[in-house]
């Protein structure tokens, strides 16, 4: 019987990992898993320490080693820490999508000053939801802009609901949903946090980031040339190039905003989250550079009205002045340079000889030739018609707030206004009195906003009630209302002693809990800046750090005892 011949050539085998070659959980959706968090389910598959597997395998493929106790979320950020430990870690599992587990493909775009926490957080309802599925970390709880889980809007938790310590995002004996110190089970909410909900801007910051987690595996490239793009181009269409008032109304100092347009620095994502959210764009959007026009474009143009009404200087780009006298240069009858200054909101027309001298020179021979200027010194000049001057009276009156009537005199060749009072007497006084008005309209909103102000529990600061009234400073509401602003002041000195009389009530409190919680873990429980504590009640903060020091020593001395006693037995 024939029999067909075998082939003998070796199969070829694939590449082989050194270690588990596990897939990565949630990439390209919000909850993507963070680098540490791989390498504890890394080493929960290998049913070794995280400290056995960092010591005798990953610790060769980077150029410096830290004791697993050592690493911090500096591994899940943008520099080159991240960029060392996803070589090593796809090294060693023959992964090529491990960079997405950290923010390096978003380094372009995001400065790592306060980006990640120096602590593990976490929520545990994302932890209980979880048990019966993979438990791991995830990647947008290491930001330290991000305050609530994205996904059930409550606060996250960084104190272990049992020992009441805080974590390290990696330890030896990591283990996800555990406490690295006491291990017990992470999945339940400690306090009022379990039931307090977060503000409306913590969970849209929450879902910023989450989107952006999102398109960051197709975001590249992700550039600063993005952010300049958006910026630049939200600055030309709603604020005229105005990029100062775009800056108030975002929020942010002017060196900063003028920064991001100009693509000199990289910016912190605290920062871009609070000026997307005050101009109503996405942070994905500004990321990837998309021009979508933002929900609402009417405060930048109040911005830029309240500007022109208190005489501040607009803001524009050289190139938008160009092309304005480019238009000024095209008109007939032309124009003088004083007055394409006065539409620009320039008092005098400098600004415009600095953007382009040749056209501004332009626009003088053009209104030289046309015989309009001084033609009053002129031999021969005939008086103007009184109906030229009532029209232009008339059309300042027609304003919301007519120019001054000397204004209107210089325009026309007098020196001083007496001779438009004299022939047109009726109509100045209208001019005077719809002036004086408007005056009134602006002190009366003023006296309600302040009285409103006083209303408000809390009551605002100064700054932001001349924030709203369209003021740059509180200087010019002072000068028109002292007496309220003294009384916001008064209220305002009043509530900051009462909170800070609160707030030593509260560390007293704290100083005698037992067990004593770490100086951290109050400023966490109460919502306060570590700041405003050191400064103010710096003995009870050391009162309250020693104290948890020497808890801490008891405890490990009483552990280590037992340890021994239980070694010898």
């Amino acid at each position: 019987m024939p029999f067909d011949s075998w082939d003998l050539t070796p199969a070829p085998l694939p590449p082989r990992s050194r270690l588990h070659s596990i897939p990565p959980i949630g990439i390209g959706t919000p909850l993507v898993e963070s680098l540490t968090g791989y390498m504890i389910r890394l080493a929960a598959s290998h049913a070794v320490r995280v400290s056995d597997l960092i010591e005798h395998e990953l610790r060769t493929g980077v150029s410096y080693y830290h004791p697993p106790a050592g690493i911090r979320n500096a591994i899940n950020s943008v520099g080159e820490s991240a960029r060392n430990w996803v070589g090593a870690v796809e090294w060693f599992t023959l992964r090529d999508n491990l960079r997405f587990l950290t923010l390096s493909p978003l380094a372009a775009v995001l400065n790592d000053v306060n980006l990640m926490r120096r602590e593990r957080a976490w929520c545990p309802r994302c932890y209980e939801s979880s048990v019966a599925q993979e438990i791991y970390e995830q990647l947008i709880w290491c930001l330290r802009c991000v305050e609530v889980c994205p996904l059930h809007k409550v606060p996250l938790e960084t104190a272990c609901p049992a020992c009441h310590r805080q974590l390290r995002p990696l330890c030896a004996v990591s283990r996800p949903g555990l406490c690295s110190r006491c291990h017990r089970w992470l999945g339940t909410a400690c306090g009022a946090s379990a039931e307090a909900p977060g503000t409306d801007y913590q969970v849209w910051v929450a879902e910023q980031v989450g989107q952006l987690l999102t398109i960051a595996p197709d975001a590249s490239p992700a550039g600063k040339e993005n952010i300049r793009r958006v910026l630049t181009h939200y600055a030309e269409a709603y604020s005229e190039g105005n990029r100062a008032a775009a800056a108030e109304t975002a929020g942010c100092s002017r060196s900063s905003f003028y920064n991001w347009c100009n693509g000199t620095t990289i910016a912190r994502i605290d920062l871009l989250l609070r000026m997307c959210y005050q101009l109503g764009i996405t942070l994905s959007g500004l990321v990837t550079g998309s021009t979508v026009p933002p929900a609402d474009t009417a405060g930048v143009r109040r911005v830029i009205e309240a500007r022109r009404l208190r005489g501040i200087v607009p803001q524009r780009s050289a190139d938008r002045i160009r092309a304005a006298l480019v238009l000024a240069t095209k008109e007939h009858p032309p124009p003088s340079i004083g007055e394409v200054a006065e539409r620009l909101g320039y008092s005098t027309p400098t600004r415009l000889y600095v953007a382009d001298g040749d056209l501004c020179k332009a626009i003088v021979r053009n209104f030289h030739k046309s015989g309009r200027n001084h033609w009053w010194r002129r031999r021969g000049a005939k008086r103007l018609d009184d109906s030229i001057l009532r029209k232009a009276l008339e059309q300042s009156l027609a304003l919301e707030m007519p120019l001054p009537i000397h204004r209107s005199a210089a325009a026309f060749g007098y020196w001083a206004a007496d001779a438009l009072i004299t022939r047109f007497p009726d109509l100045c006084r209208a001019i005077n009195a719809k002036r004086a008005q408007a005056r009134a309209r602006r002190r009366s909103a003023v006296l309600i906003e302040l009285e409103a102000a006083l209303r408000e529990d809390p009551p605002p600061t100064l700054k932001e009630v001349a924030h709203r009234l369209g003021y740059v400073s509180g200087t010019a509401i002072r000068a028109v209302e002292p007496h309220l602003c003294a009384k916001l002041l008064a209220r305002r000195r009043a509530i900051v002693e009462d909170a800070r009389r609160e707030l030593r009530r509260q560390l007293e409190a704290v100083l005698q809990e037992d067990p004593p919680p770490s100086l951290r873990q109050a400023h966490v429980r109460f919502g306060i800046k570590p700041e405003s504590t050191y400064c103010h009640f710096p003995e009870l903060c050391r009162a309250i750090a020693a104290r948890h020091r020497g808890f801490r020593r008891r405890h490990t001395a009483s552990a280590s005892f037992g340890a021994k006693r239980d070694g010898s037995e």
